[in-house]
């Protein structure tokens, strides 16, 4: 990729029927309720994926045998307003400590028991050669636009 070329930020947004603090909790906390089948690092189907929703905390999935895979850390919190995250996943769907994008969330209450939830990627540049590729699959209609239908699901089925 072109060093000077610059890649769009990909944007999803949902409503969902909950107030901001329990959409922060399950975007967060029930992380792993909503994940995309078929999506992941290690070897086979993780048991769970985790997202620490502190300031340097991990998001990582954990294998059946205890194996971890790193995703990204969590930039920064406002807790249950807006949450930051290195997406640290590259071109060839691994974790790469020296490359990371960005990933903002925010939680916006639109009415009574009503939050929009706004998913901003952006950064792509930091993945060096595989920019492209990971702006496709995080922007295409298996990448975040279906894992927020997935989490507009659980918090609808409450």
């Amino acid at each position: 990729m072109n060093p000077s070329t610059t890649l769009a930020p990909v944007r999803a947004e949902v409503t969902v029927p909950a107030i901001p603090a329990r959409a922060f909790e399950i975007f967060t906390a029930g992380h792993d309720s909503w994940r995309t089948p078929g999506h992941f690092l290690g070897a086979e189907e993780p048991e769970e994926v985790v997202l620490e929703s502190t300031p340097g905390g991990r998001w990582y999935e954990r294998q059946a045998d205890g194996t971890e895979c790193e995703w990204g850390r969590v930039l920064d919190v406002d807790a249950p307003h807006r949450i930051v995250l290195a997406w640290q996943v590259g071109g060839d769907w691994q974790y790469h400590a020296d490359q990371q994008s960005r990933v903002e969330v925010t939680f916006t209450e639109v009415a009574p028991g009503q939050t929009r939830v706004v998913l901003v990627h952006d950064g792509f540049e930091g993945h060096g050669d595989g920019a492209a590729i990971v702006h496709r699959g995080v922007g295409g209609d298996d990448g975040w636009p279906i894992a927020l239908d997935l989490f507009t699901k659980v918090i609808a089925a409450g």
